[in-house]
């Protein structure tokens, strides 16, 4: 799921700001990351809904694909990645709580392992965009630096699964602004670099409406139009009965 953002009073957001000082004279990452996860509602807000459902448009302009794209998430981690490939077919990849899988267009279903399994089975986590701090093993405030035009301060947060992840935090309104990772492909580690923009206001809450995802061999624009809480079936996020044949007893 992407950063979901509550609006909170003025009042909240100015105590915030008074974040606390790294040895460097830079706001230590745990309250870099205490004040983004307060911006967008914290834990509790979250435990209010069971499913949220995104809904919008996937782009990449290497292969000449502009397509439609829907996100299931439910408690506590299920997930459904879908959108088309235009001719080529149809994309899936999910996580039900215990197997992560995907199914390309071309080719049958594949069960994931490895850190390309945990990669999704992350997306599924309900909760995976609060940062929880008993999953990290270390979290550190690096620099103040410029990220896509805009002045961040840059994070290193060590997962205790032994993922490493730089995240920034836009310095004039407190929210994440994307990140970098290596990801595990076919041809090797892959640098990824993520970008948050476009924050809308859905119901109460505000999305990232604009997701950029990058890497050395093309980009992939996801726009969100629309954001829905509980109007999801839990069946919805089934395994396909394609990849249920693959599961072992």
């Amino acid at each position: 799921m992407l950063p979901l953002v509550l609006r909170r009073p003025l009042s909240m957001t100015l105590l915030l700001l008074a974040a606390p000082l790294g040895a460097q004279g830079l706001p230590t990452a745990q309250s870099l990351a205490a004040r983004h996860d307060s911006l967008v509602g914290g834990r509790a807000t979250l435990e209010a809904h069971q499913s949220v459902r995104m809904i919008g448009s996937f782009s990449l302009a290497a292969a000449g694909i502009d397509a439609p794209l829907e996100i299931l998430k439910v408690r506590p981690n299920k997930y459904l990645f879908r959108t088309s490939m235009g001719q080529l077919g149809e994309l899936l990849s999910g996580y039900d709580g215990r197997t992560a899988w995907v199914i390309q267009p071309g080719q049958g279903p594949v069960i994931l392992d490895g850190e390309q399994a945990a990669q999704v089975a992350e997306q599924g986590d309900f909760f995976g965009d609060l940062h929880d701090t008993t999953k990290f093993e270390s979290m550190e405030t690096l620099e103040e630096t410029e990220f896509e035009g805009r002045r961040a301060y840059k994070v290193r947060l060590a997962r205790r699964n032994g993922t490493v992840v730089h995240e920034y935090f836009d310095v004039a309104t407190g929210l994440s602004a994307g990140g970098s990772m290596s990801v595990p492909t076919p041809l090797g580690p892959m640098e990824m670099v993520t970008v948050l923009s476009d924050y809308r206001e859905f119901g109460g809450m505000r999305v990232a409406t604009r997701v950029v995802q990058k890497n050395p061999q093309f980009e992939v624009v996801l726009s969100i139009v629309s954001v829905e809480f509980d109007t999801i079936d839990p069946s919805a996020v089934a395994l396909p009965e394609s990849v249920k044949a693959l599961v072992k007893p």
